[in-house]
């Protein structure tokens, strides 16, 4: 049987136990992006939810770079990628997400920059693209590479882009993405 994009995200719908906003059921992270370019204006939106992203006191412990396909930048990210990340290659856009280490809240950075991201991602999937974001990569050599100053500490590379078609995919990617998404049954609990 031929994978399609289209049995990927018919695969990849939750099962919900409760009513959520359609951009969160819709969102998941592919291994496959279409080359299509991301519009500079929803790059800038996306960096914009960013911007308004809820920090400890406001602080805004983060940092963004980003890097469209062609651009130095872009080489750098993916050379300091992991082997399982070889596929983001092929994604338009590569943003590189650091927490500022020495902010006043600093043990917040790593929580704050997460929930920056989250915005990005949700920001993303709106305007209709994907994301998948990477842990896997030299940090200390994008550090030195890109020139970034000491209290900025890279934490996570997000590929953003539309998602791509599977029946040209490669088999590793399309392996690791026919998986149904499962989730915990339990949570929380009332106390």
């Amino acid at each position: 049987m031929q994978i399609t994009t289209q049995k990927i995200i018919n695969l990849k719908k939750p099962k919900l136990k409760a009513d959520i906003i359609n951009v969160l059921i819709n969102r998941f992270s592919p291994r496959v992006y279409s080359e299509k370019e991301v519009a500079s204006k929803d790059l800038d939106s996306m960096i914009e939810a960013v911007r308004w992203s809820p920090s400890a006191m406001n602080n805004q412990p983060w940092f963004f770079y980003t890097a469209k396909k062609g651009s130095t930048g872009f080489k750098i990210l993916v050379n300091s990628l992991g082997n399982r990340n070889y596929w983001a290659k092929k994604a338009p856009v590569l943003i590189l997400a650091c927490y500022i280490k020495e902010d006043k809240f600093g043990k917040y950075g790593q929580y704050d920059l997460g929930q920056a991201v989250f915005s990005l991602v949700i920001q993303a999937k709106s305007l209709g693209y994907y994301s998948r974001q990477m842990a896997d990569f030299n940090k200390e050599q994008v550090k030195k590479d890109l020139k970034i100053q000491n209290s900025f500490f890279p934490w996570v590379i997000i590929a953003i882009g539309k998602i791509g078609n599977y029946t040209k995919a490669d088999n590793i990617s399309i392996e690791r993405d026919n998986i149904e998404r499962k989730r915990k049954e339990t949570i929380s609990q009332e106390i």
